[in-house]
């Protein structure tokens, strides 16, 4: 598809979710919005990541995404159609770039966005293994980055997980030892990244890890919001939540509750902080930008190992969402707009 400025109708497809219900979810033809366009770019998605957000903002379960009428996708890489006047040195019509958005939108063909948020793709990446990398590493790499600790043991919550798998690879790349949770059914692929894993449905799994790290991590990783894993830090530690759990019909509420209770735990033992990329993508676009171009580089040369990807077409949406459930470990759901 290819755009100009004169464009008086442009028009994409999209993801619309208009009753908090995947079986209502559809994707529809429609006109781009020319609010803004002047400040934005105009980018043609080529591929786009599936994840845990975006099943529960579809069923009206995710906390920054309460109204219907919305397109899903944090993050997605494409091809720029046009820039605005004010464009970084290092973008060009018809370049590959990547980003994340601070809110959602990224699942359809084509978007409008600022060009502080797009970052260029190597030519050494894929576009398939590229859309696996922006949301879910950078979140590892910032919650890392949360912990403030130089050395030590630290626990990944999920080593197995979306974020969990690039986490725990980043700790290693820092020199941590990297202790992680995991089901039975992801075991084997969290030990792929971690010193030692254990199941996080036994009942002693806590008792374990103080065992084997004699006394307690330095700092912990958590997307559940469980609060029994503050057991499991050493004095002076910290926690970094990703997320807060919650089982289905409660993410809301569950994220609300954790959110508030973090911040309440700020200067707590062991010390509480949030990570959000979508906030932190927002207010500090300098570090996203940076952080989302030296994992595209580590990726390149193997220091990172990134998910395997599932490509289903973005006409495929509703079996896309399905296909989550039974998605192997260490794979990732990639739609296209492609039509081959």
């Amino acid at each position: 598809m290819t755009c100009y400025l004169n464009d008086s109708s442009i028009e994409r497809d999209a993801v619309r979710v208009e009753g908090f219900d995947p079986m209502q979810t559809t994707v529809v033809r429609e006109r781009l919005s020319r609010r803004r366009q002047s400040r934005h770019a105009l980018v043609h998605v080529t591929h786009a990541s599936m994840g845990v957000t975006d099943a529960m903002a579809v069923r009206g379960d995710y906390l920054l995404q309460p109204i219907r009428g919305f397109t899903p996708g944090y993050d997605f890489v494409g091809v720029i159609e046009r820039l605005p006047a004010d464009t970084p040195p290092d973008l060009h019509v018809g370049q590959r770039v990547a980003g994340i958005l601070p809110r959602m939108g990224a699942h359809a063909s084509l978007i409008s966005v600022a060009p502080s948020l797009l970052v260029p793709v190597p030519d050494f990446l894929d576009d398939a293994i590229a859309a696996a990398v922006p949301l879910d590493a950078v979140t590892a790499l910032f919650a890392l980055d949360a912990l403030a600790v130089e050395s030590g043991t630290i626990l990944v919550q999920g080593a197995g997980g979306a974020v969990g798998a690039w986490a725990s690879q980043l700790a290693t790349t820092r020199g941590f030892t990297a202790y992680g949770t995991a089901s039975p059914r992801s075991h084997d692929h969290a030990a792929r990244f971690t010193a030692s894993v254990f199941d996080y449905n036994d009942a002693t799994w806590i008792d374990q890890i103080l065992e084997a790290t004699e006394g307690g991590v330095v700092g912990a990783i958590d997307h559940t919001g469980s609060r029994s894993v503050r057991r499991t830090i050493r004095p002076g530690g910290r926690l970094v939540r990703t997320a807060f759990g919650g089982t289905p019909g409660r993410g809301r509420s569950s994220t609300a509750a954790g959110f508030a209770t973090s911040a309440l735990r700020r200067y707590a033992q062991p010390h509480e902080r949030i990570c959000s990329v979508p906030i932190i993508v927002a207010t500090q676009r300098s570090r996203y930008r940076r952080a989302l171009s030296g994992l595209f580089t580590a990726v390149g040369n193997g220091t990172l190992l990134p998910p395997r990807p599932r490509i289903t077409p973005l006409a495929a949406y509703k079996d896309a969402l399905a296909s989550m459930v039974g998605a192997a470990p260490g794979e990732k759901i990639i739609l296209t707009t492609s039509e081959e």
